[in-house]
């Protein structure tokens, strides 16, 4: 709906302010919460919101919309922050969701006005908050009156909110100082990490392994990393200032500032990423004496990233809200779920049960090495073969395609200092070229750690690659594979020792043993046949979808 409406429009149009119409003149209407929350003060009292007038959008005619929030009802005080926003669609009805081109905040205590929006589509990009339309921007509350054309009962971050002054001819102005601020949300380089490495080099790691002494980021060293095409940051307090106000996105973790903090569309949370559910699950001794089967695995994974995702710890979507609640904000009935971010995993082959148990997308732990991966492919194959490194980059990459495009999620990898330093540079533009949405590096601990020079050093090789070769919006259209290799649900396909799935004898000799050696070799295979007729291939697990998104389907089995 939104591509429809835009290319109705036209980006030029819509961004011309003087196509502004004076249609009507603004009201306005002053609102005063009623806690939801049984002898709990509102953490904000007061509301104004604002109509404003309305713009032409090409053949559409569009409304301006503004909300002041407040701690408390005083008017002479500046508020904690004012939204605006021009909607196509009447926005206060509760069962309608409008369509938002264009969304502004300005905070008047740091002087900070922005205008957020999608590189792709030239629309509103809406901070990514879970049903952020319906819980953050005002809503007539069922029955409600009206006066001067505005609600007299509004509910609003899980308040309600009664309108006690209402008046027209309310002043509007545009605002000719936001900062349009345009980001790129389906292509996030990045690391995890507010600081580098003081040594700026390599250290030897053997025979013993060294860590690096860490600085936290300064100014300087964040704009470099803009400069040279990071636009992914994990900040300190201390150091939020100096990326809010860019075209990047960024993770924080409380306290904030409640609610402004919530309105910047660039910020994304505490959380990240999720670490680790299948390592952490074979590393669980509560788990691994007692798992047998492929089954239990491929399950138990699948439970675990939900309960995981579903939760409210350092990994949870629930982690920021459980944060505001015990920062002692009345929340009422909202809920502020971050739902927007990926698993960082090793065990990528069990990103489809990942995926499946909620998992918005999977970033593989990057440590890729020609000589293993040969040896490990002929043990299961039996025949030698000297696999190019992009051979070796398109048998991962088609377990995270795979496991994702099908349930409509998104994967990427993320450089470690343990990767072939020859590969990186084709790791990351092989799977910018595949449709990766995340792009990360690994900093810190020993040698998992890529030093910053070469972090930054890739990100300009990535950034080269890009504006050399531009790729359309991998959210409305993926790049697509040729061939699907489908395993059978319930299993997942590794070149690891897979001593934890108890099934499997040490010899390799039981039925079990048999049987996972034979899908193996038989995918092994049919991934070399592709290589060799030059055809692009996903690994799929036939749970009866994925196979129907790709025009060619080998499926294979373990029987003999």
């Amino acid at each position: 709906m939104k591509l429809k409406i835009l290319a109705m429009a036209g980006l030029a149009a819509w961004l011309n302010l003087a196509d502004l119409l004076a249609a009507h003149p603004a009201t306005e209407g002053s609102y005063l919460a009623l806690t939801a929350r049984h002898r709990t003060p509102a953490t904000l009292e007061s509301l104004r919101l604002t109509r404003g007038p309305v713009e032409r959008v090409g053949r559409l005619t569009a409304g301006w919309w503004q909300m002041e929030l407040r701690s408390r009802a005083r008017y002479e005080e500046p508020p904690l922050c004012i939204v605006r926003w021009l909607a196509v669609g009447e926005p206060l009805p509760r069962s309608n969701t409008c369509v938002i081109l264009r969304y502004q905040l300005r905070v008047p205590a740091t002087g900070e006005c922005y205008e957020y929006a999608e590189r792709f589509s030239g629309l509103a990009l809406l901070p990514a908050w879970a049903n952020f339309q319906r819980h953050f921007l005002p809503h007539a509350s069922p029955g409600s009156g009206a006066q001067h054309g505005l609600p007299e009962s509004v509910e609003l971050l899980g308040q309600v909110w009664t309108m006690h002054y209402g008046r027209t001819n309310a002043p509007w102005a545009p605002w000719a100082d936001a900062r349009q601020l345009v980001l790129d949300r389906e292509l996030l380089v990045g690391n995890s990490r507010p600081f580098k490495d003081r040594e700026e080099r390599r250290l030897p790691q053997t025979p013993q392994r060294q860590d690096y002494h860490y600085v936290p980021y300064t100014e300087a060293d964040i704009r470099a990393m803009i400069g040279a095409g990071f636009n992914l940051f994990t900040v300190q307090p201390a150091q939020e200032a100096w990326v809010r106000g860019e075209p990047v996105f960024y993770h924080r973790s409380p306290p904030l500032q409640f609610p402004t903090d919530l309105y910047r569309a660039n910020y994304l949370g505490p959380v990240m990423f999720m670490d680790e559910p299948s390592i952490l699950m074979v590393g669980d001794t509560n788990v691994h004496r007692t798992l047998r089967y492929f089954a239990d695995a491929a399950a138990l994974i699948e439970k675990r990233t939900r309960a995981t995702f579903e939760g409210a710890g350092p990994y949870g979507s629930w982690h920021l809200h459980q944060a505001l609640e015990n920062a002692g904000i009345n929340l009422g009935d909202l809920r502020v779920q971050q739902v927007d971010y990926p698993s960082w995993e090793t065990l990528h082959e069990t990103t489809f049960y990942q995926m499946r148990g909620g998992g918005a997308g999977l970033v593989h732990e990057g440590r890729y090495q020609l000589p293993e991966f040969d040896r490990a492919v002929q043990r299961f194959t039996g025949r030698p073969r000297a696999h190019t490194p992009r051979e070796l980059l398109e048998y991962h990459y088609a377990f995270l395609r795979g496991g994702t495009l099908p349930l409509g999620k998104h994967w990427g990898t993320a450089i470690y200092g343990q990767c072939d330093t020859n590969i990186a540079p084709l790791a990351l533009t092989l799977a910018y070229d595949r449709g990766a949405r995340y792009l990360w590096f690994w900093s810190s601990d020993h040698d998992h750690h890529v030093p910053w020079p070469e972090q930054l050093a890739l990100a300009r090789h990535l950034r080269a690659h890009e504006q050399a070769h531009p790729r359309g919006s991998i959210f409305h259209r993926p790049p697509p594979a040729q061939v699907a290799i489908a395993i059978p649900e319930g299993y997942f396909l590794s070149l690891d020792n897979l001593w934890w799935v108890r099934v499997l004898d040490r010899e390799g000799k039981n039925e079990a043993s048999q049987r996972y050696q034979r899908l193996m070799r038989r995918a092994l295979l049919a991934m070399q046949e592709c290589w060799d007729r030059g055809r692009t291939f996903d690994v799929v697990v036939d749970d009866g979808r994925a196979p129907r998104l790709y025009p060619k389907v080998i499926r294979i089995h373990d029987a003999p």
